[in-house]
């Protein structure tokens, strides 16, 4: 699928253009060169908050025919999202992270009937001439606010995100505790 954005009858944006978007509150966590320079709490932390955005735009998606490249791109970028948020929770030894990924590992199946694999290891990848060709209803079937599997998994993506910030704060107040000590000691 192409990453360029096509100006016509209607604009047509990139997968690219929806990761930034479900990145939006940290940029670099999105970006695979810039991952491993953040720590795995704070991965969290943008994973969860990405994934939450990637249901948020999914969900208000009209899936009309006009609109099927774009719904494509950001269900492109949807899947990276997941994937990184897989990552971060397999990177991590807090058991509500990871029980949060198995979870939502657990409800991926339906993804197959649009083209996209669940893999050995839960994360997911298109298969681009399924892909490319499936029904939008099929897209609308799994992606719309109604259902189950937009709402299974919107409530992961919450505690994922919920988590991550309560360990960045923890990890955040540990920092400080230790320049206080340093400071006075």
């Amino acid at each position: 699928m192409s990453n360029t954005a096509y100006i016509g009858s209607g604009t047509t944006l990139s997968s690219k253009y929806y990761l930034r978007s479900f990145y939006r509150f940290n940029r670099e966590a999105g970006t695979s060169s810039k991952r491993r320079e953040f720590s795995g709490n704070q991965l969290a932390l943008a994973d969860g908050r990405a994934l939450r955005q990637a249901v948020r735009r999914l969900t208000s998606s009209d899936f009309s025919d006009d609109q099927g490249t774009n719904t494509r791109n950001s269900v492109l970028a949807y899947i990276q999202t997941y994937n990184n948020m897989l990552s971060s929770a397999g990177s991590s030894s807090d058991r509500t992270l990871e029980r949060s990924a198995k979870q939502l590992k657990n409800i991926t199946s339906e993804l197959d009937k649009i083209g996209i694999t669940v893999n050995d290891d839960g994360t997911l990848t298109s298969r681009t001439t399924l892909f490319e060709s499936a029904d939008l209803s099929k897209f609308k079937e799994l992606f719309s606010a109604d259902a189950t599997y937009m709402q299974r998994t919107s409530t992961y993506a919450k505690r994922f995100a919920n988590r991550g910030e309560a360990l960045v704060t923890s990890d955040n107040n540990l920092l400080m505790q230790k320049k206080n000590a340093a400071a006075t000691g």
